[in-house]
């Protein structure tokens, strides 16, 4: 189902999980599967922003690392 179908909390609900999942897949010692975490960072961002224009927010939220 495409992004702009969903609702907003199943987008967030959504995003909620990627992230744990993205999270996951990076974590030492759990073989690191990158090409996995890549692909979640990925969809991470597209809820992000989708998020972002859903709720009018005038400024992106920021998706990269910000330390």
């Amino acid at each position: 189902m495409s992004i702009d179908l969903k609702s907003t909390a199943t987008m967030i609900d959504e995003l909620i999980t990627t992230s744990m999942k993205c999270y996951a897949a990076q974590e030492p010692g759990n073989s690191r599967n990158l090409e996995l975490a890549q692909t979640l960072n990925k969809r991470r961002n597209e809820l992000i922003r989708a998020l972002d224009e859903r709720l009018g927010w005038e400024e992106e939220t920021p998706t990269g690392k910000t330390y």
